[in-house]
């Protein structure tokens, strides 16, 4: 049974179960934090995080997934904005598409309250004085001022310190920008509202009140607090102009989106951690055969040998008995109970709860398994298909499922037989590159993660050790400490066994094969350990 505490403390879990929420692919992997439009990235992490860091991954998640499911990118592109169009659109697409999510899923609110108050607080409105900066600061807090009145006292200390150099300006652009709250149901619909308030700045800049120019600003152009540039002017351009400029600047001048800021301080403060960050694999493609009819019947023959054992045991396990109740069917053999006034005089039939576990096989395919990859496939397919045959949710996984030399990151499975799918012998598979267990095993805790089943076994074949032995270490551990089981069959000595003690069998031919995986999985299947 998996500890639900302890997984909502594990990034990489929490990562998987935010993204299956969403609907969005989230990796982990590499060392920074973007979107590329269709998938979540997020740098190699420490397993255990604080709870700032933890809060910071969900809601750049929770950001960056309301983008990939609303806002339409084939629109915004064909919309072709200006630089300052664009950033006053980002603004309120944030706005948009955050709402967006918390209307299908009202828990998102607190981690974009969170956000906005951490980021936006009490550090927003920062020292500077520059009228474009001032201005662009306005807008951003009006808009998340909707959603978190509390700071809405800053956006009023920016207000005040604009209104003394730029009269009159928030005054004009204020319909502009209340009209976004009240109609703005599409990415069309904001790309209309940052057009009409650009053009509307652009109008206020052009024609300033008179007494705008009593009291020029002549301070250096400053940057808000989270990394925006300042607009380049002169030093010696009024307030109005200052404003003004912002309608030709270019992209590197303006301050960073909100997704940037947030992957920025993801990065900036990842925890330190005591070994390697966490990589979890990918899913690519792995090309695989049908097994020859000489292995496919060597499998089936183990097969039939391990089904019957497990048939036995998975019998011993659902026994039927009887137990006197104090309602059901009555029991004669019981009446002599009336005289001592106990009640359980009935007969009712009970079912001692079996197997309720799911198991996933995952086959090295490193090429240290050349020798014996056919024997492993074989494997595969003879375990699988008796685990099918007792009611088990089986699936098998290859990895790596590809291998590129001149990648240091890229980590990859592939899929050859998922959870409710029926077993089959497309399993012949060719051995090449290393061997990532530790990013496969934790590919393999979130593809498990949100099975049905109570228990949820791990079961690896291979004959080598690791890329990263201290990471797979690691991997296991924390797999145990969450719920999960993992058990091993190395073919031939495997020094990575030894941290499974009395959880793995070596085998060197099929023949092995069935004795191997029954002294595993009777133990396993009833809930305990094998010796």
């Amino acid at each position: 049974m998996l500890d639900t505490r302890a997984v909502m403390r594990s990034l990489p879990l929490v990562v998987s179960v935010l993204g299956r929420k969403y609907g969005v692919t989230v990796t982990i992997g590499g060392t920074e934090a973007y979107t590329d439009g269709t998938t979540i990235h997020l740098p190699a992490l420490p397993v255990d995080v604080p709870d700032i860091f933890l809060a910071l991954a969900r809601g750049y998640i929770d950001h960056e997934a309301a983008h990939l499911r609303d806002t339409d990118f084939t629109a915004l592109k064909a919309a072709n904005l200006t630089p300052l169009e664009h950033h006053v659109w980002n603004i309120i697409e944030d706005w948009r598409v955050e709402n967006r999510l918390v209307t299908a899923f009202p828990g998102c609110r607190g981690n974009f309250d969170w956000l906005i108050e951490h980021f936006f607080g009490g550090k927003a409105t920062g020292t500077t004085d520059e009228p474009a900066v001032l201005f662009l600061n306005w807008l951003l807090l009006t808009v998340r001022a909707w959603d978190v009145p509390a700071i809405g006292k800053h956006r009023d200390t920016i207000a005040v310190r604009l209104n003394k150099v730029c009269p009159g300006l928030l005054t004009r652009m204020a319909c502009a920008v209340e009209a976004v709250r009240t109609s703005c149901a599409s990415t069309t619909e904001a790309i209309v509202h940052a057009r009409a308030i650009v053009a509307e700045l652009g109008k206020a800049t052009q024609t300033p009140p008179s007494a705008s120019g009593t009291n020029p600003d002549t301070s250096q152009a400053g940057g808000d607090p989270e990394g925006g540039a300042g607009n380049g002017n002169q030093p010696t351009a009024s307030p109005w102009e200052r404003i003004r400029n912002l309608l030709h600047a270019q992209e590197d001048e303006l301050p960073q989106e909100f997704g940037a800021i947030l992957g920025k301080a993801l990065k900036r403060e990842a925890p330190a951690s005591d070994g390697q960050p966490v990589n979890v694999a990918t899913v690519t493609h792995k090309v695989s055969w049908d097994l020859h009819p000489d292995d496919i019947a060597e499998a089936k023959r183990a097969s039939t040998a391990l089904r019957t054992r497990l048939h036995g045991l998975l019998q011993a396990a659902t026994i039927s008995r009887t137990h006197g109740a104090r309602s059901g069917r009555l029991d004669p053999r019981r009446l002599h109970r009336i005289a001592t006034d106990d009640a359980r005089i009935f007969m009712r039939k009970g079912t001692r709860v079996g197997i309720n576990t799911a198991v996933h096989l995952l086959l090295d395919c490193s090429g240290s398994m050349t020798p014996n990859i056919r024997l492993a496939s074989t494997a595969c397919h003879a375990v699988a298909s008796a685990l099918e045959t007792v009611s088990i949710n089986v699936a098998i996984t290859a990895f790596p499922a590809s291998h590129d030399p001149a990648s240091t990151e890229q980590k990859t499975v592939g899929r050859l037989v998922r959870h409710g799918q029926r077993v089959h012998p497309r399993l012949k598979v060719a051995a090449v590159g290393t061997t990532p267990l530790a990013e496969s095993l934790w590919w393999v805790m979130q593809e498990m993660l949100p099975l049905r089943e109570a228990r949820k076994l791990i079961l690896l074949l291979t004959d080598g050790d690791p890329d990263t032995p201290t990471c797979a270490l690691e991997a296991i551990r924390h797999a145990e400490r969450l719920g999960f089981e993992v058990y091993a069959i190395g073919i031939s000595a495997v020094n990575i066994l030894q941290h499974l003690p009395g959880r793995h069998r070596t085998i060197n031919t099929m023949a092995e094969l069935a004795p191997a995986m029954f002294g595993l999985l009777q133990g396993a299947l009833v809930g305990r350990r094998a010796t």
